[in-house]
């Protein structure tokens, strides 16, 4: 799992960094993004990646937590995702089926 740890760590500075400059270039809400064609085809193929990793977490854990995870799904995008690998490779505490199965393993 230390691949997938290191991975995980890049993959979060680096969202944490473009989200930081991305906002100071334009504000999330004057983006031209919804505007275009397949600005909206990215939006719906990310947010329905956003979903799947949602019903995971969802199935992973308590229904209390997989809604605060979800918000900052839905928000903070994959820089949540990178940061949900990191927490799940840590509880999981190097168990592969604790990692991908949380409460149900």
């Amino acid at each position: 799992m230390t691949i997938t740890k290191l991975i995980s760590y890049i993959s979060a500075v680096s969202m944490a960094i473009v989200i930081i400059w991305a906002q100071s270039e334009v504000p999330i809400f004057q983006s031209p993004i919804p505007e275009l064609p397949w600005g909206i085809v990215s939006l719906v193929d990310l947010y329905a990646g956003f979903i799947f990793v949602c019903l995971w977490m969802f199935y992973k854990e308590k229904t209390k937590h997989a809604v605060i995870w979800t918000l900052f799904m839905l928000t903070l995008g994959n820089l949540t995702t990178a940061i949900y690998v990191l927490y799940s490779i840590r509880s999981s505490q190097g168990d592969m089926k604790r990692f991908f199965m949380g409460k149900n393993s």
